[in-house]
């Protein structure tokens, strides 16, 4: 009787388990319906000013990596224009760490730094960083690495001609902003920026279009154009199957643009004219804040005029202490860690990439000032490495990376 009952007790709780995993497994399965219909009205009903991050998602790039024993070979979406200033795809970044060094230890790049030491001044509330190098780090063509390098590095990318990747004028390097300025007043010089972009110029508005508004657009017709490998994406891309139709429903939303007979080129530069100079409205529809950008556009413009006169030669918070050592102050007190923003980019020689003849370390430094954007035209990667790897052969996008001899 007593086993009766208690194996009866068993078969009741069975039941109730039985029971309970069959009602949450309902309530699940609703939750999912429910969900899925929740997206699918916000697909179909996306606003210009709602869409979602158009970043290309990482995993969608390809990346193909053949490693052999003092040799790689690197393929997949490797951008035709990349360089040590311009990436944008997966494949970019992982050749680029290969071929270029930097000035702290990054993973997969040539650290060629010998020392980093930090100091703190509670009076003047600077951090001062002092980079020593390797002085037996060269480029590929056997050009040492030296401290006039680095300032030709970090001026490059302080101009305000420089419109490429890593710009290092948003930190809070002492000086660098009556630098890019070229001025202490820099209150009078922001009033002329936001009167030009308040009604710009036809200089300025060609500007803001080919540095701003076209790459853009550009690049997030390859994020809509990568949708339609992402089974995630069916529920728009099956109502969108041709790629031109579903960039016009993201990007010229509520204009009744219509695709019809147009190759997928001028439909993206028709959409690219309609947006004009206006960077806030691109800003509205991609979700992102591109002031800044067109501001040193802006600048770049009051500062290429003839009768502009600069005040401000050098940034008084990087200096030269000897031929392979420079110091940085940065405001605030900050540890020592902070050297990875500022040393965190590739590091290319002023050999390859300035002009020696307009260097002299005070108020030249490789390149004539505004004019950054001007030494970066048709630059390769090849040849110029300072990593741990050169390129050997470049066939039909795919890159043979030579490890190179330790000395």
């Amino acid at each position: 009787m007593k086993k009766l009952f208690v194996t009866g007790i068993i078969y009741i709780c069975l039941f109730i388990l039985l029971v309970a995993g069959i009602f949450n497994l309902g309530k699940n399965f609703n939750e999912n319906i429910s969900q899925s219909d929740e997206v699918a009205v916000t697909a179909e009903d996306i606003p210009d000013s709602n869409v979602e991050s158009t970043e290309v998602p990482e995993e969608t790039d390809k990346l193909e990596t053949e490693k052999m024993e003092d040799k790689v070979i690197v393929k997949g979406d490797i951008s035709e224009d990349v360089t040590p200033f311009n990436y944008n795809t997966t494949a970019d970044k992982y050749l680029l760490d290969l071929c270029y060094a930097s000035l702290c230890d990054m993973k997969d790049r040539k650290c060629i730094s010998k020392e980093v030491s930090s100091s703190y001044n509670k009076k003047t509330d600077i951090t001062t960083f002092k980079i020593t190098l390797d002085e037996e780090a060269e480029n590929v063509s056997g050009h040492k690495i030296t401290a006039d390098d680095l300032l030709f590095n970090y001026y490059l990318r302080a101009d305000t001609g420089y419109t490429e990747d890593g710009g290092i004028s948003a930190l809070p390097v002492a000086g660098i902003q009556e630098y890019r300025y070229g001025t202490r007043n820099i209150t009078s010089i922001k009033k002329k920026i936001a009167k030009k972009l308040k009604k710009p110029d036809k200089r300025t508005a060609f500007l803001i279009r080919k540095h701003i508004i076209r790459p853009v657009l550009e690049k997030e017709y390859e994020w809509v154009c990568s949708l339609y490998k992402q089974e995630t994406y069916d529920y728009i891309t099956d109502k969108y199957p041709r790629k031109k139709d579903l960039f016009v429903y993201f990007f010229a939303y509520g204009t009744n643009y219509k695709t019809k007979g147009k190759k997928a080129e001028k439909v993206i530069n028709d959409v690219i004219k309609s947006y004009g100079s206006d960077y806030n409205k691109l800003g509205k529809v991609t979700g992102e804040n591109y002031k800044k950008q067109a501001e040193g556009i802006a600048l770049n413009v009051i500062q290429s005029d003839k009768k502009f006169k600069f005040h401000t030669m050098n940034i008084s918070g990087i200096k030269k202490l000897d031929d392979y050592t420079i110091s940085i102050d940065v405001k605030g007190n900050r540890k020592r860690g902070y050297i990875n923003k500022l040393g965190s980019m590739y590091i290319v020689s002023m050999e390859n990439w300035g002009n020696r003849a307009l260097f002299n370390g005070t108020d030249q430094f490789g390149f004539k000032r505004g004019k950054a954007g001007n030494i970066l035209k048709g630059k390769k990667i090849a040849e110029d490495e300072t990593g741990n790897y050169t390129i050997q052969e470049i066939t039909d996008g795919v890159y043979t990376l030579q490890k190179r001899e330790e000395k």
